[in-house]
């Protein structure tokens, strides 16, 4: 349909508005379809699943209260900055050598985390699989103080996520065991996590993705190759008797 302007000087002048504005209608409608309705209709539907290795448990577990407050805690430092929670395939990238997973991850992993924190950079190690490697313990010495568990560490301490206080007539059970390479605190005084730094370590600590899947498979093992013995007697044939 042409929409068509009388000239000045009677001549016909094509008006390009409704075209332009057609095109750009389809550009959006087809933007929509591959980046939206397409993902939904390829994983949208993935859910828990428990057929693959003979699985005791559904895989992935519903996150409980407190590893989803500390999935916040985690969103909130802004740790996707720096880490990631993506394994990579063995063609892509030597995660799986380097031993930061037993497998590549898949979408199914993520059908509970919203929002799916994946990082772009991975200025620390990848924590896909960060609770099959470390405990509460170390997470959080090592959030207090990186340096007191890695000498390397370029990551900065999160000192605000503890409380030094004094100790009472008992002291805490979640208070920090310090390393003789930290300077000595005061006599009479701990160090304990709040309830951020808690949540965190439990939210780091659920972190496994150590679970074959139909998507991401055991590895398979190589067939032996069939050897030939040399040093078997070499085959005779007897001629019939003329």
């Amino acid at each position: 349909m042409l929409c068509l302007l009388q000239g000045e000087e009677g001549g016909l002048q094509v008006k390009y508005g409704p075209f332009l504005f057609l095109g750009l209608l389809c550009c959006m409608a087809a933007s929509s379809l591959t980046f939206v309705l397409a993902p939904q209709m390829q994983i949208g539907g993935l859910e828990q699943t428990n057929s693959v290795a003979d699985l005791p448990v559904m895989y992935p577990s519903q996150p409980a209260g407190v590893t989803h407050q500390g999935a916040e805690v985690y969103r909130a430092n802004n740790c996707a900055a720096c880490h990631t929670l993506q394994i990579r395939p063995r063609n892509l990238g030597p995660d799986l050598q380097r031993g930061l997973g037993f497998r590549y991850s898949v979408a199914r992993d993520y059908i509970f985390d919203k929002p799916v924190m994946l990082g772009l950079q991975r200025v620390g190690p990848d924590l896909s699989n960060v609770g099959a490697r470390m405990n509460p313990s170390t997470i959080l010495l090592h959030l207090y103080n990186p340096r007191a568990t890695v000498d390397h560490s370029i990551m900065p301490p999160y000192p605000f996520l503890f409380e030094k206080r004094k100790i009472g007539r008992v002291a805490s059970p979640d208070a920090l065991v310090l390393p003789a390479t930290l300077p000595p605190l005061e006599k009479g005084y701990e160090i304990v996590p709040r309830k951020e730094a808690l949540s965190l370590a439990y939210y780091l600590t659920s972190l496994r993705q150590s679970s074959y899947l139909f998507e991401a498979p055991p590895p398979q093992k190589a067939k032996p190759v069939a050897t030939t013995d040399t040093n078997a007697p070499a085959a005779t044939t007897n001629s019939p008797a003329k």
